[in-house]
């Protein structure tokens, strides 16, 4: 599978599982923002589900640039987080993994990653961390498409909730 199938593609699975591992022929360095680009998750990159982003920095961290993989479930994820984080300068000490980017799910202005540093009396921490992020992705279920009859269920509940208000659309 080559890259830009990889692109067309909305997720990306973790390299050394899926099919495009192995017929991959370009890494980050073939990629025409290799020197300019400090993105931490690159799509060329072989350990790409190895990878975290630091939502931290400026305006956050760099996101992959190359429209070639905006499509990518992981990219579209880091620029809605970018989005609602712009007006939390103090309160960026969190990072995403590459398993919780690569999910289509709602993001909100309060949604926070996992610490950067496990509490002192934690005595394994990478047993801490991955408890983090299992129990954060919990926490942020990949979103489904509605039922109609959910849809009909949510229409009600928004009109009580408005006091019997209809919009006479």
């Amino acid at each position: 599978m080559g890259t830009s199938e990889i692109a067309n593609r909305k997720y990306v699975s973790p390299h050394g599982t899926g099919p495009e591992t192995t017929s991959i022929s370009r890494s980050p360095k073939d990629c025409k923002f290799f020197h300019t680009c400090s993105a931490s998750l690159c799509p060329l990159d072989p350990d790409v589900s190895k990878r975290i982003w630091l939502p931290e920095e400026n305006d956050t961290e760099e996101i992959c640039r190359n429209t070639e993989f905006a499509g990518l479930q992981f990219v579209i994820t880091q620029k809605k987080i970018r989005k609602v984080l712009r007006n939390r300068e103090k309160e960026r000490d969190d990072f995403f993994t590459f398993e919780m980017l690569n999910r289509d799910i709602t993001i909100k202005s309060g949604i926070k990653g996992i610490p950067l540093d496990p509490p002192d009396t934690v005595k394994d921490a990478f047993t801490w961390y991955r408890k983090k992020e299992r129990l954060w992705m919990a926490r942020h279920p990949e979103r489904r498409e509605l039922s109609a009859k959910e849809i009909q269920r949510r229409k009600v509940q928004m009109k009580a909730l408005r006091g019997g208000i209809e919009d006479n659309d």
